[in-house]
Formats: structure tokens, sequence, C-alpha cells
């Protein structure tokens, strides 16, 4: 799943994703601009993201992310990026995660962005696979 500018809240965000790519089987669903990816099979998922940051204006900001299930954060696969100060990388960084899960039929798995600053999130992508 990828997203392509439906993201435009600030700060702490639930990131959406506007389209589905390649989907194999009925282990999970999605509608495309939803930040709702529904587990459908119990099982083990391996979830690797990639979300960019960009801070609106230059300055120091801190950018984090972190998945949710059910809507509640799972403090195991918080991302932690560096602190960003003025004029490194444009005031833009992408973290990158890869993790896995045990997940049940019915859960919810959504991807967070967290920053206490104005931060924007432009890009997201998210691939996930049912390991077992």
């Amino acid at each position: 799943m990828q997203d392509h500018g439906d993201n435009t809240d600030t700060g702490n965000a639930i990131i959406n994703f506007s389209e589905n790519q390649i989907v194999e089987g009925s282990a999970l669903s999605h509608s495309p601009g939803s930040n709702e990816i529904m587990i459908n099979e119990d099982g083990i998922y391996q979830i690797s993201y990639q979300l960019g940051g960009t801070a609106k204006s230059t300055g120091t900001f801190n950018f984090n992310a972190i998945l949710l299930v059910n809507g509640t954060p799972i403090s195991d696969t918080l991302n932690e990026g560096p602190v960003i100060v003025e004029n490194i990388g444009n005031n833009r960084i992408t973290l990158t995660s890869t993790v896995i899960l045990k997940l049940n039929a019915g859960d919810v798995l959504q991807l967070g962005g967290l920053s206490q600053e104005n931060i924007t999130y432009p890009t997201a992508r998210i691939d996930i696979e049912k390991i077992d």
C-alpha cells in the first residue's frame, strides 16, 4: 500500500494509504484512502514500512513512527528517528522498519507518525506478508 498525498495532517497523525498494489490471498484487506488495514486471518505477519516526514519550516524537529493494533500503539514497534537540525537534509527524513507481529482475525493495523512539530507525511509505503 502506498500514499501519494493523502496525508494532510501535521504532527501526530495516522497515515492514510491511497492505493493498493499487489494483493494476493485474503489474509488482509484495505480500502484505498483509508488508514485501516483489516486483518482477516490469525497468523504471524511481517510488516515493513517507509514513512517520509518533512518539516514545514527550518529548525530542529523530531520524527518517529509506530504501528497501532486496534487503536493501541505497540511500544515494541516505536521507530525513533534522529533529531533533524536546520539545513541538514532539507528538513526531510524517511524512517524504515520491519517487524514481525502475531495478529488475529478482526485486528485493525495502522501506521502512526509521531512528532510535536508541524511535520507533514508526503510519502508512505507499507508491505505486509503473512508468514505463518
